[in-house]
């Protein structure tokens, strides 16, 4: 019989526990069924543990969101692996270390898999600079970088290529076989001078004001200075362990496929979110909202539902994940261009326009008591101008820094200030700001 009129299958592996399979039929139907004797966390919300068998969209949008959202990487993934786009080849290929603690592995490889010794081998400054050179130089095509955006969304996570390695005690490591990663390497998004140097600026400001986020740094590899993410799904102990932890993020939660990961696209709103997290652990709702407000007092646009996920740490607990890919978009917009945020707060989403009505609008949908929110958000856009230049100043010595501050930093306080006003005055009194009339 031939490869299309047969079924195929991938093992699924959970926090190193078999926790069931993924198949695919002759005809391309997608379907996973648990393991009965899995009892580790569940796979997703939206597929919670089960004797029944999960089969079609469900199914084909939780597995194609563990591989990236963009066709060229996964072309280069593709070739690199000898194989075609496809879901199954490239999740055979390289379902080893995915996000989260989900491991993916051929049958065929099952046994090599089960046996198989964790390994790393040790990589210099300079080799991992010769890595992210050959991915600047595949995303290059002859382009220049600029100090502006080319449209709205500038997807960090997806979009992006980058390295996946493991760092222990300042020295840096490719993960051999199922070893996992405990850091993310990347250049920074290709067209924008400084992306990774305005990511960790404004990651570095969001943990000053209190949210929980991902640690971040600028480091130098070789010529390259490239922002490195440790990976909040990692644990790694004292003497260099790393354990996997289980997520998902919030377009896998909801069954959406990347391609809608925008609302504007279809895809997850705020208020899908804010609902989501109703049972959720740790404060997540609260922390959820600090981020939409945190995103929209920084001009953070490409807050889409794959830059928030959630930690599954047991089988029927879940909690909202530290924030990651959170970016300024202030300082590459262009003078007299209006902008939007990827999700809305109480219907809107223009950068300048956050008002009282908006902020009614978010409180009265999900009960939220409206002069709390208002007060919060008073709050955050004041540690927000009180952290901005203390979180630049924290990355002084880093080529471009005053370029890009003399942008965001303007920028960022006008729209913290507007809001402020905004949300405290009836909708006669209230004014937009244009935040791209500031600076340079």
């Amino acid at each position: 019989m031939s490869a299309r009129g047969r079924s195929r299958s991938l093992e699924v592996f959970v926090g190193g526990a078999h926790a069931g399979a993924l198949h695919i039929s002759g005809n391309g139907l997608l379907s996973f069924r648990y393991d009965e004797r899995y009892s580790g966390p569940q796979l997703s919300l939206c597929m919670p543990f089960s004797n029944e068998e999960y089969v079609g969209r469900v199914v084909h949008a939780w597995f194609d969101n563990l591989l990236p959202d963009n066709d060229q990487v996964r072309r280069g993934m593709a070739e690199k692996a000898g194989s075609s786009t496809g879901l199954f080849p490239l999740l055979s290929r390289f379902g080893l270390d995915l996000p989260g603690a989900v491991q993916t592995v051929s049958p065929d490889n099952l046994e090599a898999f089960l046996d198989r010794p964790e390994g790393y081998a040790r990589l210099t400054s300079d080799q991992v600079g010769d890595r992210l050179a050959a991915i600047v130089e595949a995303e290059a095509a002859n382009r220049a970088r600029s100090w502006t955006l080319s449209d709205e969304h500038w997807s960090l996570g997806g979009m992006q290529t980058k390295l996946a390695l493991r760092e222990y005690r300042g020295q840096w490591y490719e993960c051999l076989g199922s070893s996992a990663s405990n850091v993310i390497v990347k250049p920074g998004a290709f067209g924008l001078e400084g992306q990774a140097l305005d990511e960790c600026v404004t990651m570095r400001l969001a943990k000053r004001c209190g949210l929980p986020v991902a640690d971040v740094t600028v480091e130098p590899f070789g010529s390259f200075d490239a922002i490195v993410s440790r990976r909040y799904d990692r644990f790694t102990d004292a003497q260099g362990a790393v354990t996997r932890i289980h997520q998902e993020d919030c377009c896998q939660a909801t069954a959406t496929v990347s391609s809608c990961k925008y609302t504007a696209d279809g895809g997850p709103s705020a208020a899908t979110i804010i609902a989501l997290l109703e049972n959720a652990e740790g404060a997540s709702r609260q922390r959820f909202i600090d981020g939409l407000l945190f995103n929209y007092l920084t001009a953070s646009t490409d807050a889409h539902a794959k830059n928030y996920s959630l930690l599954h740490p047991a089988r029927d607990r879940f909690m909202l994940a530290p924030l990651y890919d959170v970016a300024s978009a202030a300082p590459y917009m262009k003078k007299g261009k209006s902008y939007r945020l990827a999700m809305s707060i109480g219907g809107e989403n223009r950068v300048g326009w956050l008002r009282a009505s908006s902020l009614e609008r978010l409180a009265r949908t999900h009960g939220i008591d409206f002069a709390a929110l208002a007060d919060r958000v008073e709050e955050l856009a004041e540690q927000v101008k009180e952290n901005l230049e203390v979180s630049v100043n924290e990355f002084s010595s880093c080529e471009g820094i005053d370029q890009l501050a003399s942008l965001l930093v303007p920028r960022l306080r006008a729209l913290c200030a507007a809001t402020q006003r905004n949300i405290r005055v009836g909708s006669r009194q209230f004014k937009p700001v244009d935040i791209t009339r500031f600076g340079w």
